[in-house]
């Protein structure tokens, strides 16, 4: 569960911005958050959306999640001449020469000193450029007060790290210590050295966050589940019925192979290593009803881009729900119909969904509509003067509840993030040869 995620010079952002999943004080839409139990932890909402003119930052903060993702778990196999995958803000001379930051506030199910697994609140950040780890901090509040587990500065006058380290924090800390380069982070170090403490705050960044950066992803997982447990099957059935896709039965198959195009004289293990890996590569069909009730089966690739995509994403999205994970999705609306990202964002904030999360980016303006999401679910991303990006919450606007059209102040500008489109026109100096049409 994030609590909130802030970034510092890194692509577009140069001042610290700050995305917060934290509820405000008001108790609309009861469904769209939900009680963390954590000490010390506010109530924390399900869904978040970001919008923004196309090149203002949306796509900076998620990728810069997703950096800091990597880094964490990357770090401990980098190579030594291998640079940290890192960008700052170009457009200042001074940020580019200046670490990157990253801090994430979270909560984590941690072992008591019984034993007993809790949430537990947890914030980990660290700065770095290209070549070397600056600062890294960690702090821990599992009865809800701090307890500062290490912190480690490079003092850039004598060439070495201060440490400050904790009594709370249990295990071969010198060891861990001296087996941690300087372009690498301690929390991945120690956790590939067998800290047994560090390892769930490890796994959260790892394995409790999906960021998905592109429009499509691979239906391997959704093919995979659907071959192998009917349970799941029907729950992605029930979610494409429900969204409005005419389905009543998904087919998982094996394609028919056939290697008379392959040449006579290649080696038979090579036509066997192709017969395997095409083996693996199941085909999905689905299942519909003529006006006869007839059984017509449709290889998935024929079917709709939209469907696709939902199937692609369905058991992802279930697999996200389950495990209380955060999901993370940018440009949310390619290739679907509005109510259909509108239904989806729907599935998160409800009473089926307990600590789950959704972040995404969209263009789709059907989302502010006020049945759907809290005031202060809702940011935006735009460029300043300066062209670096700005992120802010709607709140920050106070629009009334009920009696201002969010959609409609968004589209007239009232908020910003959308983007100024002047008229057209052709340089006066233009001086087009017909060559260049050619």
């Amino acid at each position: 569960m994030l609590i909130q995620f802030s970034v510092e010079n890194f692509k577009s952002i140069k001042e610290e911005q700050t995305l917060s999943l934290v509820k405000n004080s008001a108790d609309e839409m009861p469904e769209n958050y939900f009680n963390p139990n954590a000490p010390a932890t506010p109530d924390l909402l399900k869904t978040a959306v970001i919008y923004g003119a196309n090149a203002s930052g949306k796509s900076s903060l998620l990728k810069a999640l997703a950096s800091m993702q990597s880094i964490i778990k990357n770090s401990f196999n980098k190579k030594l001449d291998e640079s940290i995958d890192l960008e700052p803000f170009l457009l200042d001379p001074i940020c580019r020469t200046q670490p990157t930051t990253f801090q994430a506030v979270f909560i984590v199910q941690m072992p008591s000193e019984t034993g007993e697994l809790r949430a537990t609140r947890v914030e980990y950040g660290f700065s770095a450029d290209k070549k070397q780890i600056y600062e890294e901090w960690l702090s821990v509040y599992p009865k809800g007060r701090e307890q500062a587990w290490f912190h480690r500065l490079y003092n850039d006058e004598n060439k070495f790290f201060e440490w400050k380290d904790s009594n709370f924090f249990k295990g071969q800390k010198e060891t861990w210590k001296k087996n941690t380069r300087s372009d690498q982070l301690f929390l991945s170090t120690a956790v590939h050295l067998n800290s047994e403490q560090l390892k769930p705050i490890y796994d959260w960044f790892t394995q409790n966050v999906s960021i998905i950066n592109t429009d499509r992803i691979s239906n391997k997982m959704s093919k995979n589940v659907c071959q192998k447990d009917n349970d799941w099957k029907r729950v992605i059935i029930s979610l494409l019925q429900q969204a409005d896709i005419d389905v009543e039965d998904i087919v998982i198959r094996k394609p028919n192979i056939n290697l008379k195009g392959l040449p006579d004289d290649m080696p038979e293990e090579y036509k066997q290593k192709i017969i395997e890996e095409l083996s693996e590569n199941f085909d999905v069909f689905f299942v519909h009803l003529d006006n006869q009730a007839n059984r017509i089966e449709i290889n998935l690739k024929d079917e709709s881009d939209g469907t696709q995509k939902i199937f692609e994403f369905a058991s992802l999205i279930f697999f996200v729900l389950h495990n209380n994970y955060t999901l993370i999705i940018d440009e949310f609306n390619k290739s679907l119909h509005p109510d259909l990202v509108r239904f989806l964002v729907k599935i998160f904030n409800s009473k089926h969904n307990d600590y789950a999360q959704l972040i995404f980016t969209t263009h789709e303006t059907s989302i502010l509509r006020k049945d759907l999401l809290r005031r202060d679910q809702i940011w935006f991303c735009e460029k300043g003067k300066e062209k670096s990006t700005s992120l802010y919450p709607l709140t920050d606007f106070s629009p009334h509840k009920g009696r201002e059209d969010i959609e409609e102040c968004y589209l007239h500008g009232r908020y910003g993030g959308k983007p100024i489109i002047k008229d057209f026109f052709f340089p006066e100096d233009l001086n087009i040869s017909d060559d260049a049409e050619s």
